[in-house]
């Protein structure tokens, strides 16, 4: 028990860590979308590469906080049954249908993971023929494929959360307490009802 608790620790930790750090990427976004309006609204010039570099800013922000989600238990539940459920009645049902999250990814990883290996190198050979996927329709030809592995690292943090989450749910089934600074808080909101 010792040793899962430490790796759940230190996944919900990764998690929880690279959400307080890719935060800081609004700040970037806020900064670049102010300086094209002014550009835009003063000068009467946009900068033209500020809506490319803020979609690629944002795709990454949008992806990373899917673990950070997760280990928080942040993500949108029905919560007409399930907010009144017991701990091990929000456990049962959240393994009985823990087999959706890991079909999907199990379906997201390996082709988010095929896109990216493809945007590093897309033409046949090695290097120095390899031709990196840019952005044609950009004018300054942003690379893509940082934005492209990013999703295989964010899929990654967010299938090893969801692993920590199941061992959690299994924990709560078997009457095992649950180190929430491991495996992120139980949410109850169930206090002082039985457990089915």
């Amino acid at each position: 028990m010792g040793a899962i608790t430490a790796i759940a620790r230190m996944i919900t930790t990764t998690n929880l860590w690279i959400a307080r750090v890719v935060n800081w990427a609004v700040l970037i976004l806020f900064v670049l979308l102010l300086a094209d309006v002014i550009m835009r609204k003063v000068v009467g010039a946009p900068i033209s590469w500020s809506q490319q570099a803020s979609r690629l800013i944002f795709g990454v922000y949008a992806i990373i906080g899917g673990g950070y989600l997760l280990a928080r238990r942040e993500h949108v539940n029905v919560d007409l049954f399930y907010g009144s459920f017991s701990k091990k009645r929000k456990a049962a049902v959240d393994i009985a249908t823990s087999f959706l999250f890991f079909s999907f990814m199990i379906v997201l990883l390996p082709n988010a993971y095929e896109m990216a290996a493809q945007s590093v190198c897309m033409t046949e050979g090695v290097p120095p023929w390899c031709k990196p996927e840019v952005d044609e329709l950009a004018i300054w030809k942003a690379p893509l494929w940082p934005s492209k592995w990013m999703i295989v690292v964010a899929a990654t943090l967010l299938l090893l959360q969801g692993i920590v989450k199941f061992a959690a749910d299994v924990f709560i089934l078997m009457g095992i307490d649950v180190d929430e600074t491991a495996f992120g808080p139980i949410a109850d909101g169930a206090e002082g009802k039985v457990d089915v």
